[in-house]
C-alpha cells in the first residue's frame, strides 16, 4: 500500500491550494477569511500572498495563472473588456489614522488635504498635542489613493510626505511613530501592532451605520475577480463561504459594509 509523502510527514494532503494574487487594500480581511474557510474544511487550503496591485490580479487572472484575483475596487471598462467577472466583497471606510501618541480627536476634509501638502505640520493645529506630524502615503497607482484624489481634485502632497508601495510598510511606519498621519481603509487597520488613532472625518466617525447611511464621506469597494468557467474547486467553495453568513460576519467585525444580497 502506497502512502504519501504529506501523510508520511504528518502534513494535510490538500486537493488543491488556492492562491489569490492582486491588490493589498483588502489583503488583511481576506486573510482573515482565509483562516476561517482554512480552519472549517480539510478539502483546500487558501493562501493570501503579498501584493501584487490591482494590475496583477488582473494579469495573472486574465492570463490564466490564477482562477480568483482580489482587486481594490470595480473593474473599469478595459479590464472588463478582457473577459472578467467582478464579484463585490462590501465596502470599506477609508479613514484617516493617525499614531498611537496623538490626541487629536477629528480632521476636516480641508485639514486634511493641508497636511499632505504640508502646510499644516503640528498636531497642535489639528487640536492635538505640540508634536510634528509625519505625514504617509501610498503611490500615485495605490486604488485607495486614486480613491481620494477622485474625492479631492486638488490634492496635491508635499516632498516630505513619505510615499510607501505596500500596506505592510505604511502600517509598520504608522506603529513606528507615534506621531504619524497617513490614510487607509479601515479593516487593514487590524493589522496595527499598536493602537493607532482613528479620526472623524467632517465630525462623522467612521463606522458601519456611517458607512450605510451616506453620512461618511470616503469608502472604497473592493473585490474579487475570475474568469467565466474558470473557477476551480477551491475558488468556488471559499466564494461560497465569502458569501456565507459567517463570511458577512467576518467581514462586519473588520468594519466592512457587506452588499444586501450577501447578508
Amino acid at each position: 500500500m502506497l502512502v504519501s509523502l504529506s501523510v508520511f510527514l504528518g502534513k494535510p494532503a490538500f486537493a488543491e491550494v488556492l492562491t489569490i494574487p492582486g491588490s493589498g487594500n483588502p489583503a488583511y480581511v481576506l486573510g482573515e477569511l482565509a483562516k476561517a474557510f482554512n480552519a472549517r474544511q480539510a478539502a483546500h487550503r487558501v493562501v493570501i500572498p503579498p501584493s501584487s496591485g490591482h494590475a496583477g490580479a488582473v494579469r495573472d487572472v486574465s492570463e490564466g495563472r490564477a482562477p480568483l484575483g482580489r482587486v481594490g475596487r470595480p473593474l473599469n471598462s478595459e479590464e472588463m473588456a478582457k473577459g472578467l467577472t467582478y464579484l463585490p466583497l462590501g465596502r470599506d471606510a477609508i479613514v484617516v489614522v493617525a499614531g498611537a501618541e496623538v490626541k487629536a480627536k477629528g480632521i476636516s476634509s480641508e485639514q486634511l488635504a493641508a497636511v499632505f501638502a504640508g502646510k499644516i505640520t503640528d498636531w497642535r493645529d489639528l487640536g492635538g498635542q505640540r508634536a510634528p506630524i509625519r505625514a504617509i502615503s501610498k503611490e500615485s497607482s495605490d486604488a485607495l489613493r486614486r480613491q481620494l484624489s477622485g474625492q479631492y481634485k486638488d490634492l496635491i502632497y508635499a516632498d516630505s510626505v513619505k510615499i510607501v508601495h505596500l500596506d505592510p510598510y505604511l502600517i509598520e511606519l504608522l506603529d513606528r511613530y507615534p506621531t504619524s498621519f497617513s490614510v487607509m481603509n479601515r479593516s487593514a487597520l487590524f493589522a496595527c501592532k499598536t493602537k493607532v488613532v482613528v479620526l472623524a472625518l467632517d465630525d462623522v466617525v467612521p463606522n458601519l451605520d456611517s458607512l450605510a447611511n451616506g453620512r461618511y464621506p470616503l469608502s472604497m469597494e473592493f473585490g474579487l475577480i475570475h474568469r467565466p468557467g474558470g473557477l476551480s474547486p477551491a475558488a468556488k467553495d471559499f466564494i461560497e463561504f465569502v458569501n456565507s453568513p459567517d463570511g458577512a460576519k467576518i467581514l462586519a467585525m473588520h468594519g466592512v459594509l457587506v452588499p444586501v444580497a450577501a447578508r
